[in-house]
């Protein structure tokens, strides 16, 4: 495999000690330093279950939730929410043990979670929820974005950082199941609940899961991942039009109004 990359897109999270095991997935290469008023609303976490930190990527959809990879946070694990990640930007880290709310339902519980924050942030840019009947297309592109390793080799030890927020275009595509996601996961997803992704050296990384997959300027999806370490299959994320009711009850905010078609 390639060892240092220059340009690689980093998808969530600087500082990784250790991924998660459901979140071994593909790095991601041929981004670009993001401007400076794109994403304003993505979220850096770090979680901390007393013995490692993990890294996850998620995004501000009110001033006081956050949306995010169900498997990233465990009830009583430590989190670290950064915003405003840009040079120059206002940075705010709130920590916090959250109750993770998840969506369960008679297939299995969901990849999905929103962290409530402990008060109120005010002055920080919220994402813009999607208007759903407009989803990405096969052949649209989506961008992706974060601060994950730059490299892409399968070595041991903390890969190189970026030290910028990266960004990168990447296009749907069709979803493979038989490789990935995971055997988990694919007991409850099906086409109509994830949209999928690809493109030459453009790929995620562990510590990418959570952050939002845009389209159009407004937030489509959650990522999740595509499975395997260096997985050659698409990256996944959930449709967020698919929860949107979920959000809205769980929040108990005027999102529905937000969520067009």
């Amino acid at each position: 495999m390639a060892g240092m990359m220059t340009g690689l897109l980093l998808l969530l999270l600087a500082g990784v000690t250790e991924s998660r095991v459901v979140d071994l997935q593909k790095r991601i290469i041929g981004g670009v330093e993001c401007a400076k008023t794109d994403r304003l609303y993505h979220v850096k976490l770090v979680i901390s279950n007393g013995n490692q930190e993990y890294l996850c990527g998620g995004t501000l959809i009110n001033k006081n939730w956050i949306l995010t990879a169900g498997h990233c946070v465990q009830k009583g694990e430590t989190v670290t929410a950064v915003l405003a990640l840009h040079p120059g930007s206002n940075k705010k880290a709130v920590v916090f043990k959250p109750d993770p709310k998840r969506m369960k339902d008679k297939k299995g519980t969901h990849d999905i979670a929103l962290l409530k924050l402990p008060h109120s942030v005010k002055g920080f840019p919220t994402a813009t929820l999607p208007e759903c009947s407009s989803r990405p297309a096969l052949g649209d592109t989506v961008q992706v974005a974060g601060h994950a390793a730059t490299t892409d080799d399968e070595g041991t030890g903390d890969p190189p950082q970026p030290g910028t927020f990266q960004c990168a275009d990447t296009t749907v595509v069709k979803c493979d199941f038989k490789n990935c996601p995971s055997k988990e996961q694919r007991s409850y997803y099906n086409p109509d609940m994830v949209f999928c992704y690809k493109k030459d050296e453009v790929d995620t990384s562990p510590g990418d899961s959570g952050g939002g997959v845009v389209f159009n300027g407004m937030i489509y999806g959650v990522h999740i991942g595509g499975g395997k370490y260096a997985c050659d299959t698409p990256g996944m994320a959930l449709d967020i039009c698919q929860y949107k009711k979920w959000i809205t009850d769980v929040t108990e905010s005027l999102f529905g109004k937000f969520f067009k078609g």
